[in-house]
């Protein structure tokens, strides 16, 4: 790996492939420097055809791509059952040597993201850290204060981070001995009141070891930020890929109706969630790139994008077909009168008579 390459972890199971795609392409695409990525295999749970794609996809967009194979106990597998694909992390600080950036799947990277390899050495400089991450939202923290019961949580409170986004130091976390210690804190994770998978273990375990980095590094949609963000993190549900166009729409409808009732909001909290349009209009710039110059790979994607997508139910579409009704301008355009068009505009209507039905 040349000198100025960048180091990225990352890792997931077959369902998390396509939002990989974006996350990957953005990063690759916004930074300055090339980037060499580093996904784990946890117990052999990604096909050859998962990989096969990936490989593909990365020497499209210019990314510098290898697999390394990680494995849980047998008994934590056990315990942990589907969840046990959140423990990449942990396991990436046993195997690797070097200093990593981690990035969940889910995020968004927007030019100068990269300037994160410049300001962790900085942020690092105020404790003996073995990680730098970005303070958990608003939201969050308000929930696990309120339920007491959280002792990575209790332990950490204003310092309590979110770890979607990382710098780890496995060389640090080994000096420490914490690769000798995390698998016993999962093991007796109830008791401890843990619930947010590696989030909480890594809190727990680094409370004394943590350098706090500004929270543009790893924006969550629905919080108040002064800074303009350059990873933005859909972190919770809905996630924005997996929404079909009439879910997208009932989703934002949702959204707006209740813009001061966050309590009947899907999203449940902080602002309205524009930030999903950037996420969508990405996507669309994705596909569209894949369509014209691999058509293969814009195939495969979209079969995985059509796995992932959910549809709205009897009752949403009800709500659904309700709310186009009361949307429509006077309530009724069957009784109202056609004006009189010309040219363009005559076109537009009738294209929206068509749209109507």
């Amino acid at each position: 790996m040349p000198k100025q390459t960048r180091l990225v972890v990352t890792g997931h199971d077959s369902n998390y492939i396509y939002p990989w795609l974006l996350m990957a392409k953005s990063a690759v695409q916004n930074s300055a420097t090339p980037i060499h990525m580093i996904a784990g295999d946890l117990n052999q749970s990604l096909s050859n055809a998962d990989k096969e794609f990936m490989k593909d996809y990365a020497k499209h967009i210019g990314l510098s791509l290898e697999f390394t194979d990680l494995t849980m106990p047998t008994d934590l597998t056990k315990k942990l059952g589907k969840s046990v694909h959140g423990y990449f992390s942990l396991l990436f600080l046993d195997k690797l040597s070097k200093d990593f950036l981690w990035l969940d799947s889910d995020l968004l990277l927007e030019p100068g993201w990269d300037s994160i390899f410049d300001e962790v050495p900085q942020n690092k400089k105020q404790v003996s850290s073995v990680i730098a991450a970005v303070q958990d939202r608003v939201a969050t923290s308000a929930l696990l204060r309120k339920e007491s019961k959280n002792s990575a949580f209790l332990l950490n409170d204003e310092r309590y981070f979110n770890c979607g986004m990382m710098w780890l130091s496995p060389r640090a976390w080994k000096a420490n001995k914490f690769d000798q210690q995390w698998k016993d804190v999962i093991r007796k994770d109830k008791d401890l009141g843990l619930q947010f998978i590696d989030q909480d273990i890594l809190n727990y375990m680094l409370r004394d070891h943590v350098a706090i980095l500004p929270h543009k590094f790893n924006y969550m949609p629905g919080d108040l930020i002064d800074e303009t963000p350059l990873i933005t993190h859909y972190a919770g549900y809905p996630k924005p890929w997996v929404l079909s166009a009439r879910a997208k729409s009932l989703y934002l409808m949702t959204e707006a109706i209740n813009w001061n009732r966050p309590q009947f909001r899907p999203s449940r909290e902080g602002k309205f969630k524009t930030e999903y349009f950037a996420y969508w209009a990405a996507e669309e710039n994705l596909l569209k790139d894949l369509a014209v110059n691999r058509p293969e790979l814009h195939a495969e994607a979209l079969r995985r994008k059509r796995a992932a997508t959910r549809e709205i139910n009897l009752l949403e579409k009800i709500k659904y077909a309700l709310a186009r009704i009361i949307s429509i301008e006077f309530l009724n355009t069957a009784s109202r009168k056609r004006p009189t068009l010309t040219g363009t505009q005559s076109q537009l209507w009738v294209d929206f008579d068509e749209n109507s039905q």
